[in-house]
């Protein structure tokens, strides 16, 4: 967004950066790498204090994918990095769109339009970076990590098919294909979910050593069976790796 814009834009474009920057606020899980971290907490910092300055700047957009980038290298749970980065386009989504009652209202419903999709499409692209470095523990959850973000970059691409951005949509295609071909790969080779039934509540070092022989994999059960109000007491019907 660069040259002299109007103040109803200015005002658009904070209003976006004020609901959607937070979000970046903390790096999930542990911090890995400090020295990215605090640098993208500090591009957020300079941001957010100054959302006029944000909106005339001529590096916006790439300041956003800075921004995310560094919410995904700075982390060490790259599962909690893709779920935060799936939440980020989704409230992109969601934010409210100004009504293009007037020629101006127009001007500014687009450049709302194209913020939002700008967030979108980094916070997605870095969801797909994150699984190239995310191990998933079955088939299960590789198809499902699969389809669910398939159908978010389906929306995004849509999105900015419709806005005429070609130049978010063709990288946002190709990084789709990748990661499907990425986790169908991966995931194939991976033990399947199957069910299992006690006839009385055992602990999961129990389970662990009937099924894995394995005492040590008692957390894998707890994982799968994220009910469970205490690992000496299983559910008497849950799920539990194939091998």
């Amino acid at each position: 967004m660069t040259g002299p814009l109007p103040d109803y834009v200015l005002h658009a474009t904070g209003r976006i950066l004020g609901a959607l920057l937070p979000l970046f606020e903390r790096t999930p899980g542990q911090v890995s790498d400090v020295a990215r971290f605090s640098a993208y907490r500090r591009t957020v910092t300079t941001l957010r204090a100054d959302t006029r300055a944000a909106a005339r700047s001529g590096t916006l957009a790439q300041d956003i994918a800075n921004i995310a980038e560094g919410y995904r290298v700075a982390s060490t749970d790259m599962r909690a990095v893709i779920q935060g980065l799936e939440r980020i386009a989704v409230r992109a989504r969601a934010q409210t769109l100004s009504e293009p009652r007037s020629a101006t209202l127009a001007r500014q419903l687009r450049n709302e339009q194209t913020l939002l999709l700008i967030f979108e499409a980094v916070a997605l692209a870095e969801a797909a970076n994150a699984v190239s470095a995310f191990a998933p523990r079955s088939f299960e959850e590789a198809r499902g990590l699969r389809d669910r973000l398939g159908r978010s970059f389906d929306v995004t691409i849509e999105r900015a098919s419709d806005l005429g951005a070609f130049e978010l949509m063709r990288p946002l295609q190709k990084a789709q294909a990748m990661l499907t071909r990425d986790l169908i790969e991966r995931g194939r080779p991976l033990a399947r979910l199957v069910s299992y039934e006690t006839m009385v509540p055992l602990p999961a070092v129990v389970l662990a050593h009937r099924y894995y022989q394995d005492a040590g994999r008692a957390s894998e059960l707890r994982a799968e069976n994220s009910g469970t109000d205490h690992p000496a007491f299983m559910p008497l019907h849950g799920q539990a790796y194939s091998r």
